[in-house]
């Protein structure tokens, strides 16, 4: 089983997808996981790696989620885009409100640098807009148009757990629905 874990910041993909892969005994990987690693190689912070992000990283990033989905079954992979490197995956897109994202994101980083939520929440918008308008201009793709996916969740006012209780009841009717195409 090959699942697709999409979403917008702040809507629970990271946590959702590492307790589901736990559940599931399916190994997890995550774009925002190998993005980290290649920036403290590079001796980066992952927001300098990603502001200065450049064509020959973005392959390598793609190229490393495509060959895992080429040559690897049953994992959970946690990526804006890996409903287009791995088509045969049950594609799921984990969506949040605005508010609701800003407030669980803005949360994590408390303690990490100061700012003030309006600030945060100014450039978490304006980080979703560029992440969107990247993908139209590499790709031709729309991370946001929901076509792109096999089931649709919003996350606002759900627990993790009752994310991955959802996840777990869409699961077998998509796969059933693959099947038969």
């Amino acid at each position: 089983m090959k699942i697709a874990l999409c979403g917008r910041p702040g809507s629970g993909k990271s946590p959702v997808a590492k307790r589901l892969a736990q559940e599931l005994q399916l190994k997890h990987y995550s774009t925002g996981d190998y993005m980290r690693k290649l920036a403290i190689e590079q001796d980066y912070t992952i927001e300098e790696f990603t502001k200065k992000r450049s064509k020959k990283f973005d392959e390598e990033v793609d190229s490393w989620m495509d060959n895992i989905g080429k040559t690897e079954d049953n994992f959970i992979f946690d990526s804006r885009l890996a409903f287009h490197f791995i088509p045969d995956a049950v594609h799921i897109f984990l969506d949040v409100s605005y508010e609701e994202s800003v407030r669980r994101v803005f949360k994590r980083r408390i303690g990490i640098e100061s700012e003030k939520v309006e600030d945060f929440a100014k450039k978490t918008r304006e980080r979703g807009e560029d992440e969107r308008a990247r993908y139209l201009s590499l790709y031709n793709i729309d991370t946001d148009n929901l076509k792109n996916y096999d089931a649709y969740i919003d996350t606002t006012g759900l627990s993790i757990d009752q994310v991955i209780t959802e996840i777990k009841r869409v699961i077998p009717a998509l796969r059933k629905e693959q099947i038969s195409n």
